[in-house]
């Protein structure tokens, strides 16, 4: 595993900020990666027609708004459904093999930073698909009480990276790790943290699972 950290220096007033937040990428190497995007693309039309909504009672509404997470995706796209359904539900192999894989590097995670964390978790997952000319905007997954982690997991891609951001300096000279999207990488990090992608270019769609490890029960 590749831990990648934004750590300030010890602050020397009771004003500088701090920080220290800790990232993981790794390979998923039990999983077949084109079966999986088969059975997003297979879904997709399915899914947009049959949520409408966002999934919380409101009407989507612009692109970059709570609807579609802030991407900038529109409501049009898959993405903009995050709320309306749980990929980890679906009963396929592949999807349900992704699905171990996962706990297994979050406890990885934990054990490479030497943290013990041990209430109850629930994983909610959703699809993103892009198509030429699409990018996805700087967008975080939470930032509330009980904020935990966050992953994205590389389905399909052609020469795309996704960009993670110290939650506070993101303004004057923001800091930005660029991690490129590779079939098969997993990135596990905390979700405060904002992140987007650069343009997709590709003549195949980008496909990626974006996840929450959560405190709560979803849906």
């Amino acid at each position: 595993m590749q831990l990648i950290t934004f750590k300030s220096p010890p602050p020397e007033t009771p004003f500088a900020p701090s920080w220290d937040h800790a990232m993981g990428s790794d390979f998923i190497k039990k999983v077949n990666f084109k079966k999986v995007a088969k059975i997003i693309l297979k879904k997709e039309k399915d899914l947009i027609k049959a949520f409408p909504h966002s999934g919380s009672g409101y009407i989507i509404s612009a692109p970059g708004s709570s609807s579609d997470g802030y991407t900038d995706l529109g409501p049009e796209s898959l993405t903009s459904r995050y709320k309306s359904y749980n990929i980890f539900k679906w009963k396929e192999k592949e999807i349900q093999k992704l699905k171990k894989e996962i706990f297994k590097f979050h406890e990885i995670f934990l054990k490479q930073l030497n943290i013990t964390f041990d209430k109850p978790l629930f994983l909610k997952g959703w699809a993103n698909v892009l198509r030429k000319g699409q990018r996805v905007k700087p967008h975080l997954h939470a930032v509330h009480p009980k904020t935990y982690l966050s992953g994205n997991i590389t389905v399909q891609s052609n020469n795309t990276s996704t960009f993670y951001m110290n939650p506070v300096n993101q303004i004057n000279d923001p800091v930005v790790h660029e991690s490129k999207n590779q079939v098969g990488m997993m990135t596990l990090f905390p979700s405060c943290i904002p992140h987007y992608t650069n343009l997709h270019e590709g003549p195949h769609e980008r496909i990626t699972i974006a996840f929450d490890i959560a405190l709560m029960r979803y849906n």
